[in-house]
């Protein structure tokens, strides 16, 4: 609709229903969209509920959730609704899936994918991409791993905008793109955010950005920045939280938040990437596994450390190895059920599509600690000209023993894809066979190039006639047999 913008957020849990994201100019108050939902041509029963943001001056938008509820919720698979919300002598179809809450011979299947450079993608390919890949696979969700906007580049901080004009102009320039909302519409969306969602490296100060230099200026350009994040992104989450857990049984997913709250990086290592409520959370999270784990981070477990330019999450060792405990306490079996549990990461940020396995003090977890990287949505100009090479080595220490791991990464034999091109993730999951009388839970992983034709634009010019894309190219896929 012109009018009216809407994204999906995250699908309720239980089969429930979904939020659904609504946007309209100006800052008065305004009502929900009506909505219809059916199912093979019948009508389905519903309530809604409606919020209404607060008011953000400056933003020039208002902003609302509209959390749809069905009185008879979906089957365990999960179900595909057609949605038909109207406002204004408007009206939008759409056709979602419920989340499942329970790993059948259906499967389970979701999409995710960061760092969406909008300039870069004029043509349209990211949108025609997400529909290809929904019409071959039917995504009942997907992950949206941070930098979906980018809010620090172009750099026209020194022209005169104060920090909401600023980060209202370039959030409006993505949402306002009708091919953009239609590739977040495509599936509902569980978000987390990273580095450009506020500027590169946040909280550091960075060289390019004179008004970051300032310890006010950075509290006050971070404080609009997190504002709008919540206004566009956040809230969409279970809750509206930054950091969050949900199952689909056996599966538990936890999607972390390590840029909102993170800390500026001291020399001495003291410093965190995550609140200390965010880790108790993680914590409890592993020790309640009874299942394979799903961990999503806005940046790569698997990273050398960074610098003053970009730091890494190793750049907080303290943090880092807490985080590693984590992994290791899930395979020692140190659960709540006394059985080891796999864990498989899932991250963006480096503009490398990536897979690669961490093997370590753990002989009896053939794939150690596996990490799939889906980056970029669409490549910065100019970005990469080679992938982001993980660490050969990674020492953590204190281990979850008190004492010293090693877990490798060698390039040889633990690294399977590494590739700089447009790309997405997909992940199936079924019931797995037994191995050893324990049930194991099927993975299917695999990276898709997305076809891309970089335009050279200011950032201001018109952009070309949007393009339908081209073919998809399956770059990657491996299966994965987890406990």
């Amino acid at each position: 609709m012109k009018n009216l913008w809407i994204v999906p957020g995250a699908p309720l849990s239980n089969g429930q229903g979904w939020v659904i994201w609504c946007s309209r100019k100006g800052e008065k108050n305004f009502s929900p969209p009506e909505v219809r939902v059916n199912s093979r041509g019948s009508s389905v029963s519903c309530t809604t509920h409606w919020e209404l943001l607060p008011k953000v001056p400056g933003l020039k938008r208002r902003m609302g959730l509209l959390t749809v509820t069905l009185t008879m919720p979906a089957p365990p698979e999960g179900e595909r609704f057609c949605l038909t919300l109207s406002a204004n002598n408007e009206s939008q179809d759409f056709t979602w899936s419920t989340l499942p809450y329970g790993v059948s011979e259906k499967g389970v299947t979701f999409l995710f994918a960061s760092c969406f450079w909008q300039n870069n993608d004029r043509d349209g390919y990211y949108r025609a991409g997400l529909k290809d890949l929904q019409a071959l696979a039917n995504p009942q969700f997907k992950m949206l791993l941070g930098d979906q906007v980018y809010l620090d580049w172009p750099n026209d901080w020194d022209l005169g905008d104060n920090a909401i004009e600023l980060f209202s102009k370039r959030y409006r320039q993505y949402w306002g793109d009708a091919f953009y909302r239609e590739a977040l519409q495509s599936c509902p969306n569980f978000i987390t955010c990273d580095d450009h969602e506020y500027w590169n490296d946040y909280p550091e100060k960075q060289v390019h950005l004179p008004q970051t230099w300032d310890a006010n200026n950075r509290k006050k350009y971070g404080h609009w920045a997190d504002t709008l994040y919540h206004q566009f992104q956040a809230c969409l989450n279970p809750n509206q939280t930054r950091w969050y857990d949900f199952t689909i049984e056996p599966v538990s997913f936890f999607v972390a938040d390590t840029r909102s709250e993170r800390e500026r990086c001291r020399d001495k290592g003291t410093s965190h990437f995550m609140s200390e409520d965010q880790w108790v959370a993680l914590e409890v999270w592993q020790a309640n596994l009874q299942g394979p784990g799903v961990l999503v981070l806005g940046q790569p477990l698997f990273q050398k450390d960074g610098n003053f330019l970009d730091h890494s999450l190793s750049n907080f060792p303290k943090d880092y190895a807490r985080l590693w405990r984590v992994l290791e306490r899930s395979l020692a079996g140190t659960n709540q059920d006394g059985l080891p549990h796999d864990i498989v990461i899932l991250s963006g940020d480096i503009h490398t599509g990536r897979y690669a396995e961490a093997h370590g003090p753990f002989p009896d977890a053939p794939y150690g600690v596996p990490e799939f990287i889906a980056s970029p949505a669409a490549m910065i100009n100019p970005g990469n000209d080679k992938p982001e090479v993980p660490p050969e080595k990674i020492t953590i220490h204190p281990n979850a023993q008190g004492a010293k791991s090693v877990w490798r990464i060698d390039p040889q034999a633990n690294i399977e894809i590494m590739t700089i091109k447009n790309n997405v993730g997909l992940v199936k999951i079924f019931p797995g066979n037994q191995v050893g009388g324990v049930p194991r839970v099927r993975f299917e992983l695999e990276l898709w190039s997305l076809p891309a034709q970089v335009i050279e634009l200011d950032w201001d010019e018109d952009a070309p006639s949007q393009g339908t894309g081209g073919p998809l190219k399956l770059l990657f896929n491996k299966e994965l047999l987890l406990r």
